[in-house]
């Protein structure tokens, strides 16, 4: 069996990372190739609860602090740096040997929503934890799996908080100078591998944006045979191509974001982020290859990128 495609999207939160993730899983289902979106934090049932906890703090589980005989969580309780970057990566410890890995075994197109470069973007950028150690760590947890391709959705957070219109959750939350730390460290991790980050311009619309992520991929996947089966000969009929069929890897993942919504590294991003088009944004914020591909000429290669002097 051929081995899959393993995408991510990255970028702030607000930048329509999970409105493009769903846009390529139709592209590439079309094409033939079956393909599945999945984030972090949050793409297994463990991650759930983890997701939970670093983007609400211990307020979302109020029953787990049972302080001086009440089960109420003072607001002020959060959590430490490291013990968040732990966090992070225990979930992807569980993403990564639960669903990632086995889809890509069979030889899936795998498109996450966050991943290892909003941990250390998150993590490194933002909370100044070192970033040599969050990078070990988080291969560790990964089993060393990184993305064939990235899409770096760059903007503004400035910007991009317009698109947010919700509570914000702890990240969201945690100011201007800590998201423009992120946003710097992000660009940064792209100039130091732009065989493998695409960076585009997330404030272009929409259409747009989606124009130049589909001309890389249809360079990306040109040699990749169709796995999906046709309809016609599918016994099942209707309920595997509607991806209900327990044994369909696209069942899987219908039946996450059922239960989850779709990726991401911003607690709530599924409910308020807006696209230019101005539909609601599936993706939460979450912590979180080498192509031989050159980017089109309007897509920007991270070293081209005359932003990337930066750092993210």
């Amino acid at each position: 069996m051929s081995q899959g495609l393993f995408i991510s999207f990255e970028g702030v939160d607000g930048a329509g990372k999970t409105t493009q993730a769903q846009r390529a899983r139709d592209y590439l289902q079309g094409k033939g190739l079956r393909s599945m979106v999945t984030r972090e934090p949050g793409g297994t049932p463990a991650g759930l609860a983890i997701r939970e906890l670093v983007l609400h703090g211990m307020c979302a589980f109020p029953s787990f602090a049972v302080t001086g005989g009440t089960d109420v969580v003072d607001s002020s309780d959060d959590l430490d740096s490291r013990t968040e970057a732990l966090l992070y990566a225990a979930d992807r410890a569980e993403h990564v040997a639960q669903v990632i890995r086995p889809a890509l075994e069979r030889g899936d197109i795998v498109l996450c929503d966050r991943y290892s470069d909003s941990t250390i973007a998150y993590q490194a950028g933002g909370r100044k934890l070192d970033e040599g150690s969050i990078a070990r760590l988080s291969a560790w947890a990964s089993d060393g799996l990184i993305p064939k391709r990235t899409y770096l959705l760059d903007v503004d957070p400035a910007q991009s908080h317009d698109r947010v219109n919700d509570e914000p959750d702890r990240l969201e939350a945690a100011g201007d100078a800590f998201q423009e730390q992120v946003r710097e460290k992000f660009l940064e991790l792209a100039e130091q591998e732009p065989d493998r980050f695409r960076v585009i311009d997330a404030s272009l619309p929409l259409d747009e944006v989606w124009r130049l992520i589909q001309e890389d991929l249809e360079a990306l996947t040109a040699d990749m045979i169709p796995n999906l089966p046709d309809q016609d000969d599918d016994e099942d009929g209707d309920d595997a191509a509607d991806g209900d069929d327990p044994a369909d890897p696209d069942a899987q993942e219908d039946d996450l974001d059922d239960d989850a919504g779709d990726a991401g590294y911003d607690a709530d991003e599924d409910d308020d982020e807006l696209d230019d088009g101005g539909d609601d944004e599936d993706s939460d914020a979450a912590l979180d290859g080498d192509g031989d591909v050159e980017p089109a000429a309007s897509l920007t290669d991270s070293a081209e990128d005359d932003r990337m002097g930066q750092g993210r």
